[in-house]
């Protein structure tokens, strides 16, 4: 692992151990966790915006799982529906969820836009768009869906998804979990033509 890989790592145990919303992501707060100074850390991050986004755009990349999707042994809807019911909310932290989405629009894509959170949202909007895509890529390559859905799939997938996480932050008592996880396999029957 390289240093700058290090620094990355112990930024991310800092905000493991921390509840959410409360992570110290000082530079001098991850130099410490990854045992080496501050001017080692600003060699690679010269800005403490630079850090956050890194820290940001590594959690992204990491944190979507692939669960049983390659397993073939298992039904093919229910391997999905684990795969993208990972990308809703649990509504345990409903208050920071909901803050935490506005905050990320609002800075990305309001009349202030910030350039950081905006390529974010767009690093966001990728990962999980690819991920979509690749587990229906398995799915069709197993003969469940025709390979020429797979593009329009992942992209109504994606957009349910959005649409579900939002609602179900903004109104948990009319869009609960189970109102999202019924809606996400209503979605995958018809994807998989079942």
């Amino acid at each position: 692992m390289s240093r700058r890989d290090d620094i990355i790592a112990a930024a991310i145990r800092l905000t493991e151990r921390s509840n959410p919303g409360e992570a110290t992501l000082s530079v001098r707060a991850v130099a410490r966790e990854a045992g080496v100074g501050a001017s080692t850390l600003r060699h690679y991050f010269p800005t403490q915006a630079d850090l956050h986004e890194e820290i940001a755009r590594s959690v992204m990349d990491v944190s979507i799982k692939d669960f049983a999707i390659t397993d073939s042994a298992l039904d093919p809807g229910q391997r999905l529906f684990e795969c993208c019911a990972q990308l809703l909310p649990n509504h345990e932290h409903r208050d920071l969820q909901l803050e935490t989405w506005l905050t990320i629009h609002l800075n990305a894509l309001g009349p202030e836009r910030r350039e950081v959170p905006a390529r974010l949202l767009d690093h966001a909007h990728d990962v999980t768009y690819d991920c979509l895509r690749r587990w229906l890529d398995i799915l069709a390559s197993e003969g469940h869906l025709d390979p020429a859905e797979v593009g329009p799939a992942s992209i109504a997938l994606f957009t349910m998804l959005d649409g579900l996480a939002l609602h179900s932050i903004i109104t948990p008592d009319r869009i609960t979990i189970d109102v999202t996880h019924e809606q996400l396999r209503w979605m995958i029957d018809r994807i998989l033509h079942r």
